[in-house]
């Protein structure tokens, strides 16, 4: 199973992991972090997790098989 670590100290909010993968993430309602959704990723989201991770301009998302 896969799962996922955020870095929060590395984060910038940008949001672009909530866009790509809502089911796994979504910026919280006063925009100040990232909340992770599910860190342990279901099989059918595991491409959603990855992309997610390669598109964060940070790299603050690592994906762990």
């Amino acid at each position: 199973m896969a799962t996922i670590e955020l870095d929060h100290a590395t984060c910038i909010v940008s949001g672009m992991c909530a866009s790509v993968a809502p089911d796994l993430f979504r910026v919280s309602d006063d925009s100040s972090e990232i909340v992770v959704l599910q860190p342990d990723v279901p099989a059918e989201l595991v491409d959603d997790a990855i992309n997610a991770e390669l598109c964060c301009p940070v790299e603050a998302i690592t994906v762990h098989d």
